[in-house]
């Protein structure tokens, strides 16, 4: 069974060996020095006056996509590849390569790029040029030929390509394509959860903004770079923004430095700062098409937050309707849509591979302020469509006639253990690990097992009996702080178990709507041991119309 995600089904070859490092690449590159805007941003203090300059004007769409690439199914644009060999700065003395992504199919909107030298000498004005687009940088299968293609059709997106060791094989690396998302990937890890530049009017009762990365300027790197840098251009009917990505690729963690200022034409009614997007569509809490064996389909199983020197996990529920929570942070340090579960049999795909789909966290350099977190959960209709987003909205009201200002780093990893800002905060010695809910007595409440596992070293290859865990507390008691909403607790124990402590619950419905629940270990001391674990329970089992790729029998 496949399917594919709708705003990324363009990487699903991405992952192989990509070229022979020694071909030699074939540029298509503009030499016009027709003096263009575009061809004087050689900085990110020059884009941030190229944007500035854009949002005194009246935001203008871009021409939609026409003809027969409008018109494409996947099947067809599935067929589409760039050649390999037409990379830029594929010529083994750099190491990292730029591709790009044809438009088609649900990938219509264009891009343009540009290219900035490596200059030596930064006091002199290195030339700027364009990437034309010409149809023989690509391979079209039979399925997508034969097509009448414009010279001036463009790209929808770029790619870096590179090697996550300096022996490795290349790779693909980071993606920008559609709207403002990007996403990268480590040596460890297949693609997953994406980040996006900006959300804007995000989870209301409207339509959402969608800002789009319109132009792209890529600074070539010298043969001893670890970093390559990337500027973009958003632009929106709302806003327009200056961002600088700086990514260091790394087998364990890929780091991206993100440096944003933003425009304003108009105040959008909710700004989404650093917003992740993801998929969840069963696992804990929720089981799937009886037909589907598979225990678990998710890109990420929680939401986690590090903010005022607490720990907070949000286990994720898919509800027949979307649901918007907030969680209330004064001092944000961190927060990220994470897969904890790592055991392959757990999830039982050898294609997907969602036991190695790689974790995401966001840390402001630059302080956030006071605000909330929010995650969105929509019901989504197959694992090939994002259902779910956090992202960071400020208490304080946009200033639009002051430029905003951002500054903070999105890192993309397999095992928490590898990510040095797991280290500060509070010594917590269990974090959530499963849980199990069962409804079928409802009428007596619904019991909940909520396990947490305590200083276990991450293998995702090991068994579930195989872990071996240290003691969970010098004490030898810790009991259940409780809070809920929409529910009362009629029966609660804390056990020991050889890897952690587990929670039995059974909470009776007091009110139609879901149940908000927020626990959190304590000790004897009534010391928090735990994060705090919170989830939205729904009283029954929501029920979904799958597509019929999960209902069939095979």
């Amino acid at each position: 069974m496949r399917i594919y995600r709708i705003h990324r089904l363009v990487f699903a070859c991405a992952l192989g060996i990509l070229f022979d490092g020694s071909l030699r690449a074939e540029r298509t590159i503009s030499k016009d020095k027709n003096g263009s805007a575009e061809k004087n941003v050689r900085s990110f203090t020059d884009l941030q006056s190229f944007a500035e300059r854009l949002a005194a004007q009246d935001y203008r769409r871009e021409p939609p996509l026409a003809g027969e690439l409008a018109k494409m199914e996947y099947e067809q644009y599935s067929k589409i590849h760039f050649k390999h060999e037409k990379a830029i700065w594929a010529d083994g003395d750099h190491p990292f390569w730029l591709e790009f992504f044809h438009r088609g199919f649900v990938q219509q909107d264009r891009i343009d790029c540009y290219l900035i030298p490596n200059d030596p000498k930064p006091q002199t004005n290195p030339e700027v040029t364009e990437v034309t687009y010409s149809p023989d940088q690509f391979r079209f299968g039979d399925q997508a030929m034969p097509l009448t293609i414009p010279d001036s059709v463009g790209f929808a997106g770029i790619r870096i390509a590179g090697r996550f060791s300096p022996d490795g094989d290349p790779q693909e690396l980071l993606t920008f394509i559609g709207s403002s998302y990007f996403r990268a990937r480590t040596g460890q890890t297949v693609y997953g959860t994406s980040a996006r530049g900006l959300a804007v009017d995000v989870g209301m009762n409207q339509d959402e903004e969608f800002p789009d990365f319109r132009k792209f300027w890529v600074v070539e790197p010298s043969s001893k770079d670890r970093d390559i840098r990337i500027l973009a251009l958003l632009d929106s009917p709302s806003l327009t923004g200056a961002y600088q990505f700086d990514f260091r690729p790394s087998e364990t963690v890929s780091k991206m430095n993100v440096k944003a200022s933003l425009y304003f034409r108009k105040s959008p009614s909710k700004l989404a700062i650093a917003p992740l997007t993801s998929m969840w569509i069963w696992g804990d809490g929720l089981e799937g098409p009886p037909l589907d064996l598979r225990p678990s389909v998710h890109d990420a199983d929680g939401l986690l937050i590090h903010a005022d020197d607490q720990w907070q996990w949000r286990s994720f529920a898919r509800l027949p309707y979307p649901s918007v929570s907030s969680i209330r942070v004064d001092e944000l340090q961190g927060f990220g849509l994470l897969q904890r579960d790592r055991i392959f049999l757990h999830y039982d795909d050898y294609n997907a591979r969602y036991h190695d789909r790689p974790s995401v966290w966001v840390r402001p350099i630059k302080d956030f302020g006071k605000g909330r977190i929010e995650l969105l959960e929509i019901p989504g209709a197959h694992e090939g469509i994002d259902n779910i987003g956090a992202y960071f909205v400020a208490d304080e009201p946009t200033d639009i006639h002051q430029p905003l200002h951002l500054n903070y780093q999105t890192f993309f990893f397999r095992d928490e253990a590898e990510l040095p800002v797991f280290e500060s905060g509070p010594e917590l010695t269990a974090k959530f690990d499963c849980l199990d809910v069962d409804r079928r007595s409802n009428d007596s409440g619904i019991r909940l097992e909520i396990t947490f596992r305590c200083n276990v070293a991450e293998d995702g290859d090991q068994d579930e009996d195989e872990v071996v865990a240290t003691d969970p507390t010098e004490s030898d008691e810790a009991r259940a702080k409780i809070q809920t909403i929409r529910g009362e607790v009629k029966q609660q124990s804390v056990n020991r178990t050889e890897s952690g402590y587990q929670v039995d619950l059974t909470i009776v419905p007091t009110e139609a709507a879901p149940i908000e629940l927020e626990l959190t270990l304590l000790d004897s001391q009534s010391q928090p041991i735990s994060e705090t674990f919170r989830y939205l329970c729904p009283h029954e089992q929501p029920t979904f119309v799958y597509p019929s790729v999960y209902t069939r029998k095979e």
